[in-house]
This record gives structure tokens, sequence and C-alpha cells, in this order.
């Protein structure tokens, strides 16, 4: 074996060992990602749960909720200052959420499934009611999406035969 045949041999097994380590690196990528949309996943799971945790455990945080999504009407200075952060924590959630999903961060089941949530509580006149008057630390986009979210609930309030997409 002649030493150019040796160098074209070396050069072959340098471009396999360059395509074997991209390969590695790009699984190695994906486990990450993985790992990361898993602990993301965990974080906002959590979150939600801490909220849950605290109405099933303080009645008076339950009634403080209920009544604050009603419309504030019931509530004390107080109490709708008390509601007011309430809200502003879950909301930190939802962006939270909203810009782990959009950063691919997150998997599009759990933001699907926490939607419906979201959805859900923009329709309760009391949060309407806090979202209008309390612009407070949410990014402009998350703000437009909120907008957006109860521009269409009010929507299908007005036209009651609207089904859910």
């Amino acid at each position: 074996m002649t030493l150019e045949e040796l160098a074209y041999i070396s050069q072959i097994l340098g471009v396999i060992a360059i395509f074997a380590s991209l390969i590695f690196v790009g699984l190695q990528i994906r486990q990450n990602t993985r790992a990361l949309k898993a602990t993301s996943h965990h974080a906002i799971t959590d979150s939600f749960n801490a909220i849950n945790n605290l109405f099933v455990s303080d009645p008076k945080v339950a009634r403080l909720w209920r009544l604050g999504m009603a419309g504030a009407e019931g509530l004390d200075d107080d109490e709708r200052v008390s509601y007011s952060f309430m809200s502003l924590g879950y909301m930190r959630i939802f962006e939270t959420l909203y810009y782990q999903y959009n950063n691919g961060t997150l998997d599009k089941k759990l933001f699907d499934a926490e939607l419906k949530t979201l959805k859900w509580s923009v329709t309760y006149p009391g949060f309407q009611a806090w979202w209008a008057v309390n612009p407070i630390s949410l990014s402009t986009e998350f703000r437009a999406f909120i907008d957006g979210l109860i521009r269409e609930a009010q929507e299908k309030e007005r036209r009651p035969g609207l089904q859910e997409s």
C-alpha cells in the first residue's frame, strides 16, 4: 500500500468520523430538547397545582377567587387588591406557558390543554374587568393574545350557536 492510498483511506475514515460525530450531536440535542420540554411541563404543572392547592386548602381564598371572577362588586378594597394580585399571578403562569410554547420549549399538547382553561377563564366578567384596568407586568404580545381570546369569547356570547373550535 502506497502512502497516497493511506492518505485516501485516512480521509475516508476522517469523513466517516465527522458524520458519526454529527449524528451523535444530533441525538444529544434531541434528547436535551425532550428533557427541556419535560422540565418545562413539570414547572408549569407545579405552578398551576400550587394555585389549585391554595384554593382547596383555604376556603377564604376560594371565596375571594369566586367572587372576584364574578365581578369585584362583592369584594371590599383589600379583597380587590388580593384578587388583582391572584389574577396577575395566574396570568403570569399563562404568559410563561405562552412564551415557552412560542419558543418551542413546551409541548403543544400541554399548551392546547391549558388554552382551554385560559379560554374559560377569560369569559368571566370579573376577569374581563380586571384585565381592562391592569396592564401590569405582562408582555405586549401576550396582552394582544388575551385580548383576542376575550374578543372571541364575547363574539360567542353574541352568537350562541357558534361552536367551540
